[in-house]
């Protein structure tokens, strides 16, 4: 399995500026609490980033909130985090990014949960959403959408089960058994059974040749939709916009649409140019994010 890789996690307060997204908003940096592995305690002080919508669009706030979780060995200050919180301040959302201990390629559930618990939980103080919710901008009973990919995007389908002001989830490269290597049946915390998020309130999008997450199975146990077999894309039938996608190899650059279906030639933020904006494809990144700023209410489908 292919898996992006990142500058280290410490850098000042001043190179982390210097890497952040342009945007007319406020911007800033924070700190929490998060799970660490090593005392399986919620101890290890990790950073997120964040930044508000224009004001001279948006007004003075305070605003909605977004989170983003990055995958495995990512920073909240990458080329792909830094796209996404833009994206979200631009649609009217406080975006923010968060750091989390992220650096082992397969997890079991219990090992996911207690990540999304540091990052989601929202009855402890020093959890990266009660953080968040606290930034002078942020009005979290407004509502939350999270986004993430790979182990982010898991800890994206667990959020709801910790804050329940999650009101939607786009969650990429994830699902309910990892095939790679040995595999690890995430059933018992990625079943749709066991997710609080409503099905008609989560997307999950997967690539076809992602050895991780791509089978259709997965992809369907996560999402509670399902869909004839060899199905590319499954939708709620309210209307929502909700359901899954699997990306199929024809419609990237590169011809394989894998664990990074995203980017270009593997895992490296060199994104697609039919996932990045202005792309509309309905696995795009806009279409998505469009999706995820009405509270996973609304989407335009493409042909």
């Amino acid at each position: 399995m292919q898996f992006r890789f990142s500058l280290p996690a410490v850098l000042t307060a001043a190179v982390l500026a210097a890497n952040y997204a342009h945007g007319a908003g406020r911007q800033g940096i924070g700190t929490y609490l998060s799970y660490n592995p090593a005392d399986s305690k919620y101890d290890l002080t990790q950073p997120f980033l964040y930044q508000s919508p224009d004001p001279a669009v948006y007004g003075p706030g305070p605003y909605p909130v977004f989170l983003w979780v990055p995958g495995s060995f990512e920073v909240s200050f990458d080329p792909l985090s830094l796209l996404f919180v833009a994206e979200m301040s631009k649609r009217g959302f406080l975006a923010a990014s968060v750091e989390y201990s992220n650096v082992e390629l397969a997890q079991t559930c219990q090992a996911y949960t207690a990540r999304a618990q540091g990052v989601f939980d929202a009855t402890r103080s020093t959890s990266a959403i009660s953080a968040i919710c606290s930034l002078p901008n942020a009005n979290c009973s407004k509502g939350i959408a999270v986004a993430g990919i790979s182990q982010g995007g898991v800890l994206a389908v667990l959020a709801r089960n910790y804050e329940p002001a999650v009101q939607a989830v786009y969650a990429l490269s994830a699902g309910a058994y990892n095939h790679a290597g040995i595999g690890v049946n995430l059933g018992a915390c990625m079943n749709k059974a066991a997710t609080a998020i409503p099905a008609n309130r989560l997307m999950i999008v997967n690539g076809q040749a992602d050895p991780a997450f791509g089978s259709q199975s997965s992809t369907e146990d996560a999402s509670g939709f399902t869909c004839p077999a060899g199905s590319t894309q499954c939708w709620s039938p309210d209307g929502s916009g909700a359901g899954w996608y699997i990306v199929q190899n024809s419609q990237v650059k590169d011809g394989t649409a894998g664990h990074c279906y995203i980017d270009q030639g593997g895992c490296n933020d060199l994104f697609d140019p039919n996932w990045r904006p202005p792309a509309t494809n309905n696995w795009s990144l806009q279409p998505n994010l469009d999706w995820l700023a009405t509270m996973g209410t609304r989407r335009v489908i493409s042909q």
